[in-house]
């Protein structure tokens, strides 16, 4: 009977041995695919000369920030602007660099006040305005 116990272990041991075949067949093809596929190469110097550029220009654009605090000031670009100037100086910096627009008001700011921001960067000509917003993790 020993034999017979022998046997069947043997058995088992080679189903999952060829079970294992298949899916380490698989692993290498996707290593394979993945060392041809993402390959880098160098772009080769062709001896050319390219021309040079006189005009510097920033390579990201930094959007205009507008902040406004629980006690409705408001902070275009860090500096304290009244809501009065608001336009003006709205359309100033939309004439130097047209860009988006990120809006970041305290959270006890009142939906009227954030409201006539909003409308007065709408008819300033932005088209684009990011409202940020803190998130909380779930417990």
């Amino acid at each position: 009977m020993s034999i017979f116990n022998q046997a069947q272990t043997q058995r088992r041991k080679t189903n999952s041995d060829d079970n294992l075949i298949p899916l380490i067949n698989i692993v290498f093809l996707l290593l394979i695919f993945f060392m041809i596929a993402g390959k880098i190469e160098q772009i080769q110097d062709a001896g050319l000369t390219l021309p040079e550029n006189s005009q510097t220009k920033p390579a990201v654009a930094q959007p205009i920030t507008l902040q406004l605090s629980k006690d409705n000031e408001i902070h275009l670009n860090n500096e304290v602007v009244n809501f009065e100037e608001l336009p003006d100086a709205l359309t100033q910096l939309l004439q130097e660099h047209p860009a988006n627009i990120a809006v970041r008001a305290d959270k006890q700011v009142t939906y009227q006040d954030l409201d006539k921001v909003l409308d007065t960067l709408r008819t300033a000509g932005f088209s684009t305005i990011n409202l940020f917003t803190l998130t909380t993790e779930a417990s």
